[in-house]
């Protein structure tokens, strides 16, 4: 069935602009934008509901009416967090707020076979909200400081000194400060939030699969930040304070969040592989033996 134009497009319409308008007030227009990772929150948001493409699908194919009742309440209280996120303002509350909007959205509009997606959008939220954006204001401290260090080592061993004092790189006639955003917590938090959440997608996946998976999130996370702090330096000395500080520092974060959740995937691949691979190649062998 192709996708038409139903009465469900009307408040996913509204949806995409109330998210729109706040991607755009908490970024483009915002005066300290290039200044913290804030839009990583957007790009989450995105992931998610790729990941719920289908529930969505659904709903604009007007496959039929889903669980109203639940469906008002996610909606309702999306409305009341989104009122009190733009009254204060608190953008986490605001953010928090859309993913409880889409659940509503997919409770209500989409047939009832979908009612555990709108259920994981509200999860979804709740734990990137709390795991992936609170958590890291308490730990970012010690690991800012050994990037720091450490970029400061990299970049005077191949191409121009870098002095570290604290969480300071000075260099040439600049200085640069490794904040909380840069030290890759924002990112180590969010990305293990969604890989937990990821794992809810396709195959089962083995204890062990899972365990390396999780404990991958931590590398990742810090050698992905780590290379971003050193582009930053690079940008600094060689184009200009105002460019590194600008759009490209906001730009560098989403970029480095982006890579860094595809060597996720990519490890997920390769040790899903290792024991389906293995598997086939016996059952190959196995019927190679009854012939």
């Amino acid at each position: 069935m192709s996708i038409r134009f139903h009465a469900s497009w009307l408040p996913w319409l509204l949806f995409a602009l109330i998210t729109v308008h706040a991607a755009a007030r908490y970024t483009i227009f915002n005066p300290s934008f290039g200044n913290n990772d804030d839009s990583l929150l957007f790009v989450i948001i995105a992931l998610v509901l790729w990941i719920e493409r289908s529930s969505i699908i659904s709903s604009l194919r007007g496959e039929g009416t889903g669980d109203l009742l639940t469906g008002s309440v996610f909606l309702f209280a999306g409305w009341l967090l989104y009122i009190t996120g733009r009254l204060y303002p608190v953008m986490i509350v605001e953010i928090w707020s859309l993913f409880f909007m889409a659940a509503g959205l997919i409770a209500a509009l989409s047939p009832r076979q979908y009612r555990k997606s709108a259920f994981f959008m509200v999860l979804a939220g709740t734990v990137i909200v709390f795991i992936g954006w609170i958590a890291p204001d308490l730990f970012s401290s010690q690991l800012a400081l050994a990037i720091a260090a450490t970029s400061a080592k990299i970049i005077s061993a191949t191409l121009f000194p870098v002095i570290s004092d604290g969480v300071i790189l000075y260099f040439g006639p600049y200085s640069a400060e490794v904040t909380k955003a840069c030290s890759g917590m924002n990112s180590i938090f969010s990305l293990t939030a969604l890989s937990v959440l990821y794992l809810r997608q396709g195959v089962k996946r083995k204890p062990w699969h899972i365990t390396v998976l999780v404990a991958c999130v931590l590398p990742v996370a810090v050698i992905t930040n780590l290379f971003r702090v050193i582009l930053l330096v690079l940008a600094t000395q060689y184009v200009g304070d105002g460019f590194a500080q600008g759009l490209f520092h906001n730009t560098t974060g989403i970029l480095a969040f982006v890579v860094a959740l595809a060597t996720l995937a990519l490890i997920d691949n390769l040790l899903f592989n290792s024991y389906t691979g293995k598997k086939r190649t016996e059952i190959t062998a196995h019927a190679d033996n009854q012939v």
